[in-house]
């Protein structure tokens, strides 16, 4: 055991002060960067992904990749942090582009690296599985809603493949304004149109056009529910609020990656049914704030077979 004089103590102690104070410090730095930044960098959205056939789509037309050109041709602005991917805003407004939290959705690389004892093989392997399993379900969600609901969702396009044909570099700005040069060739991504949040959409409406404009928006949803659910896509996470915008009268839902082709056959649901209680809470709402709106969203409910 190490001896220690009566003098010596106040140095030790002030000296474990110190090494307290430094990682005290670099910890708060680290938590102000991140605010700062929104945890976003650019080793976030790289990925060491290889080619795989399930993710190739239909080629767009001419028009519609001309179109494309043309919104990637101007910076982006860093706007959000999804669940799945880091959201920027195209200057003018009009679009945005998704970048895949790739880290967030692969295991991280230290697990990939080690050497697990043969007892925690299975946990290693576990887990890897999960996260592979994951990236699956979210790329399909993607694939499902381009190849199948483009004009429901407002997707542009989407790139979950490394390719060589679009020699494009675009500009992005991050939160702290720092512009970053990518080579969309090497990036997975989704390019959408930029919607605006649901509720005040709706209140926006109802301020400067009116009730028979509004009803004409909440028929829109009830229709894009049920063009939804006639093409057998389900979705796992059917928020309003967050999932959902207008793009100028026109409903559309901005969060896809949680569709599927199947679901439990526990949890199966008369078309009627699964709309009521998608929109339970928007009938909450309109039922404070709008009663009138909320009987007409109860009338075409009901109009719904069951």
């Amino acid at each position: 055991m190490p001896h220690f004089e009566a003098a010596s103590w106040p140095i030790y102690f002030f000296k474990i002060g110190k090494i307290c104070i430094l990682i005290l410090c670099l910890v708060l730095v680290k938590r102000f960067c991140f605010l700062q930044t929104d945890g976003f960098a650019l080793h976030k959205i790289h990925s060491p992904l290889r080619f795989c056939s399930d993710w190739e789509t239909t080629p767009l037309p001419p028009n519609a990749s001309d179109e494309l050109m043309k919104i990637l041709d101007q910076p982006f602005y860093y706007l959000a942090r999804g669940a799945q991917a880091y959201v920027f805003s195209s200057k003018d407004g009009q679009a945005v582009i998704k970048f895949f939290r790739v880290y967030h959705l692969m295991p991280p690389l230290w697990m990939t690296r080690l050497n697990f004892p043969l007892l925690l093989q299975p946990y290693k392997i576990g887990k890897m599985l999960k996260k592979r399993e994951g990236l699956i379900r979210d790329f399909q969600s993607y694939k499902i809603a381009f190849e199948e609901l483009r004009q429901e969702t407002g997707l542009l396009y989407i790139h979950l493949n490394k390719t060589e044909h679009l020699k494009k570099k675009l500009v992005i700005h991050d939160k702290i304004g720092i512009a970053h040069e990518i080579d969309l060739d090497r990036m997975e991504f989704v390019v959408q149109k930029r919607a605006s949040p649901f509720y005040p959409s709706i209140e926006r409406f109802i301020q400067t056009e009116g009730m028979p404009s509004t009803k004409e928006a909440i028929t829109a949803l009830l229709d894009l529910l049920k063009t939804r659910r006639l093409k057998g896509i389900y979705d796992k996470d059917p928020d309003l609020e967050t999932n959902f915008g207008f793009i100028d009268h026109t409903p559309v839902q901005i969060d896809v990656g949680r569709f599927s082709h199947t679901r439990k056959p526990a949890k199966q649901e008369n078309g009627r049914d699964e709309i009521i209680r998608i929109t339970d809470d928007f009938r909450k709402w309109l039922d404070k704030e709008h009663p009138l709106l909320s009987q007409h969203l109860f009338q075409e409910i009901e109009k719904i077979p069951i």
